[in-house]
């Protein structure tokens, strides 16, 4: 994993996606000059020099394109990439949209730009590029590696716990190789090998220390020796938060967060961040405009109601605000109170179906944002009532409320909608990682992730 602005990403990821651009941009020349070549007149030349230009836009074009329709294809998840592998139903469809979008922006080019693709330059180049994320999605495994295998101290519930969450979350970038309880004879009754000897036998490049009770241990020296041998060493909480970038809330203990030096945040990344939110809000407000007067018009004709719907929130260190979005329910939708939103919900209208998964509804919000009640990115605002309700069965729930809640976020784009306790567990251990880790860095990432969501119309309801 590598660190960027506290934020911890995967260098596998990293290397794929390096090595791909590299791999389009070649094969997509090579295919274009070859293609071009093969069809040139008979006795003629191709003007190859004149053409540089041109066949440098092409390959500029294909390198982004393909690979954001790789990523909107979960491409770059690599557990999704290796079971597309056998199939490759997800390419096929990635490398339409490509070769779509890449045809229509190659035929508008010679209007704006003094460039001309010579005959047969398109079709090579898209067969190239195609070819060349072939050959990098066939040879997979030699470009990200065989998964990093862990070894987990530990055999009870919270090591049984982490097995799972790696299991559910690693992405296929981890194997759990085994769980050891180096306290418990073995059933011959010898003693256990100290831990450092396990790790070797199972050849394994991480040890997590995940022991329900750490107590009448006598082995710490051996993780050291672990940690000396070149293995990296974490407890169950730092595993999960550097690797599965969320910090279980089952695992975490009041001193991680009053010793966390990231959680002090000085007054100019405290205004860099404001002017962040500025700039950003104003720019989806302005881009928005025109088509939120169709949105207005819709809503209106489609049931009576207001066209905005304001509700109170819980904001930053608990204080309540009233956040904006438009009417998407029903008038009397919560007459019995208030309930989560539920799949199907018959409280929504035709109109309001459409704005929720699309997550136009939440466009007002940005009125919040410039006020200064929210951020942009941040943990998904709630209800006081559920607030109260969820800070008494969830520990360390509050802890949201050290940040502005976000019109976007990080436990939005890493986890569905939510709409059960369960659920709100799991979100709050992706805010407090969000709470610790946040910076400009990861809330452009963040933004970058919810164009997909919105794309496909994904976490919401």
């Amino acid at each position: 994993m590598l660190r960027v602005f506290h934020h911890y990403f995967s260098s596998r990821k990293l290397a794929l996606f390096v090595i791909e651009s590299v791999a389009i941009a070649l094969t997509c020349l090579m295919g274009a000059v070859g293609c071009a070549t093969i069809l040139a007149p008979a006795n003629s030349h191709m003007p190859l020099a004149q053409s540089v230009p041109a066949l440098i836009l092409l390959g500029a074009t294909f390198v982004p394109t393909f690979q954001f329709s790789l990523y909107l294809m979960d491409l770059y998840d690599l557990r999704v990439a290796a079971e597309d592998r056998s199939r490759g139903a997800r390419l096929l469809k990635a490398a339409g949209v490509t070769t779509a979008v890449v045809g229509v922006l190659m035929m508008l080019a010679p209007a704006v730009l003094p460039v001309q693709l010579p005959p047969g330059a398109l079709l090579g180049g898209g067969m190239g590029a195609f070819a060349g994320t072939l050959l990098v999605r066939a040879s997979l495994r030699a470009v990200v590696g065989n998964p990093s295998r862990v070894l987990i101290v530990g055999d009870g519930l919270k090591a049984r716990a982490v097995a799972t969450l790696i299991e559910q979350g690693g992405e296929d970038a981890f194997q759990v190789v085994a769980l050891v309880d180096p306290r418990a004879p073995l059933a011959n009754g010898r003693a256990p090998d100290p831990v450092d000897v396990v790790a070797e036998r199972y050849k394994a490049g991480f040890v997590v220390q995940a022991m329900d009770d750490m107590r009448g241990g006598q082995w710490m020296d051996a993780l050291l020796r672990c940690r000396l041998a070149g293995r990296r060493v974490y407890d169950a909480t730092g595993f999960c938060e550097r690797v599965l970038r969320r910090i279980p809330v089952a695992h975490l203990r009041t001193s991680d967060f009053a010793f966390a030096d990231e959680l002090t945040v000085s007054p100019v990344r405290r205004a860099a961040k404001r002017v962040f939110d500025i700039l950003v809000a104003s720019v989806l407000l302005l881009c928005a405009a025109p088509f939120l007067v169709l949105v207005v018009l819709a809503i209106k004709l489609d049931s009576k109601g207001p066209i905005f719907y304001r509700q109170e929130r819980t904001g930053l260190g608990g204080k309540p605000y009233g956040l904006w979005k438009f009417r998407s329910m029903r008038t009397d939708a919560e007459k019995d109170g208030a309930v989560w939103a539920r799949a199907n919900d018959d409280r929504v209208t035709r109109v309001g179906r459409f704005i929720r998964k699309t997550r136009i509804d939440e466009i007002p919000q940005v009125f919040n944002v410039l006020m200064g009640d929210m951020s942009f990115v941040g943990p998904r605002p709630e209800r006081p009532v559920f607030v109260e309700q969820l800070k008494q069965q969830i520990p360390f729930y509050g802890l949201r409320e050290a940040v502005k809640p976000g019109l976007t976020g990080w436990a939005q784009i890493r986890y569905p909608y939510g709409a059960s306790v369960e659920d709100a567990r799991n979100k709050l251990e992706f805010d407090l990682y969000y709470v610790k880790n946040g910076s400009l860095f990861l809330d452009m990432g963040i933004i970058f992730h919810t164009v997909r969501h919105v794309l496909l119309a994904r976490g919401a309801r």
